[in-house]
């Protein structure tokens, strides 16, 4: 058995799992035989089993320190006596954050965020880049997660090739929050990710550069940001673009757009590119519907996020809703950021294949989107599988993430 140890269990105690069923005359002897392989103070039954596996025993051991707990699970784990040895952990509740507009967050509830907060809130070694208008980098719910450059500028802005990446829209500031806005504060929102680094890459005001958009790609490629938010596209094609999004080292998550009309007939760019590291996002509705105005294509559009009346950050460190696919998109980018956050050496494809698979079908999406409702608490399902697989496997991880969804 290969268990991962950490420092979330308490020092001095086991819990044992036994194997034989017997009467409570014969139990202390019984259990006295089991117990003589370690040092112990005592035992007690936590757990009465009324079936054909034993009693579930808390030992305490004479040796408080944590190394004695490892040694002993080792040794009772050996015993066929015992079904099962294992150190008291100490687990993490649902967490809710203290920020207080989080029960306005209907979006983060419907893609069941919280299940995986119990796993990771994310971490400051994963940078999503936010490729739009810019970010209000001073608004005090996101100025911790901001992404510093080597040069030590707050991103870059790749209109005036300067380090002011300052927000004056509002439209990047508000896909930011949804991403990353700082959790557990005590002020505003929360994003998908409580923990993360946010790069603020400007490249344009109310309308997108092209030439620019281009030139935070490279920029990305350079300093290896992972994950790109590109709430942002239109009807042009352009070849550029989507060679450096092919060569793009991450994953490229696109929104739909806004013409509530079919990519698959009138393609939307870069959401339309068939390049293997695009998640095209279109928006739904709490009901689950596709939002009215939302793009959508069966063969185009690969999941669907929440879209309609998100509270994110405004501009001077206020508060707004926004209706979109561009509030779509940073729902799965921030899910993508809380899985890398999660397990590191996920490839891109690894990460493209468990939020796709994870995703919940829908009838009111069928023949509209080629996925289903982004699903956070799938996706980590899939994930905690994925892993348990490589224990298993003495170290390979089953990466057929298909048949992982398919077991689940």
């Amino acid at each position: 058995m290969n268990i991962d140890y950490d420092n979330n269990f308490e020092a001095g105690k086991i819990i044992v799992s036994l194997n034989k069923n017997i009467n409570y005359f014969e139990s202390q002897t019984y259990y006295a035989v089991v117990l003589n392989r370690i040092e112990y103070e005592k035992s007690e039954v936590i757990f009465h089993s009324k079936g054909n596996t034993g009693d579930i025993l808390l030992v305490y051991l004479k040796n408080k320190d944590k190394s004695a707990v490892i040694d002993a699970v080792s040794k009772l784990s050996a015993d066929p006596n015992v079904s099962c040895a294992e150190p008291d952990y100490l687990l993490d509740m649902h967490d809710h954050p203290n920020d207080p507009y989080y029960t306005y967050l209907w979006g983060l509830h419907k893609i069941k965020v919280s299940s995986a907060w119990d796993c990771i809130k994310g971490t400051a070694d994963v940078v999503v880049g936010v490729t739009d208008s810019g970010i209000d980098y001073e608004h005090p719910d996101i100025k911790d997660n901001m992404w510093i450059s080597p040069n030590g500028q707050c991103g870059w802005n790749f209109l005036y090739d300067n380090g002011n990446s300052m927000d004056t829209s509002g439209h990047g500031t508000h896909t930011a929050g949804t991403i990353g806005a700082t959790g557990n504060n005590s002020i505003g929102i929360t994003g998908i990710c409580w923990n993360v680094k946010i790069a603020s890459l400007k490249i344009g005001d109310t309308r997108i550069d092209l030439a620019a958009a281009i030139a935070s790609i490279d920029f990305a490629n350079e300093n290896c940001i992972p994950i790109l938010n590109n709430s942002w596209g239109g009807r042009r094609y352009s070849p550029g673009l989507k060679i450096a999004i092919e060569q793009y080292d991450g994953l490229f998550i696109a929104s739909a757009g806004n013409n509530g009309t079919n990519n698959d007939i009138i393609p939307n760019y870069p959401s339309c590119f068939d390049c293997d590291n695009i998640i095209s996002v279109a928006a739904s509705t709490p009901d689950n519907s596709l939002a009215s105005f939302s793009n959508y294509g069966v063969k185009s559009v690969d999941i669907a996020a929440p879209g309609i009346d998100i509270l994110s950050l405004a501009l001077h460190g206020g508060y707004s809703y926004s209706n979109g696919t561009s509030m779509a998109a940073p729902h799965v980018s921030g899910a993508a950021a809380l899985l890398k956050s999660y397990i590191p050496h996920l490839t891109v494809s690894d990460i493209k294949n468990i939020i796709l698979l994870g995703a919940d079908s829908n009838d009111n999406l069928e023949g509209k989107v080629s996925g289903g409702i982004l699903n956070v608490k799938k996706m980590f399902d899939i994930a905690n599988f994925f892993i348990c697989s490589a224990d298993v496997r003495g170290g390979t991880p089953l990466r057929n993430f298909s048949t992982i969804a398919n077991i689940l």
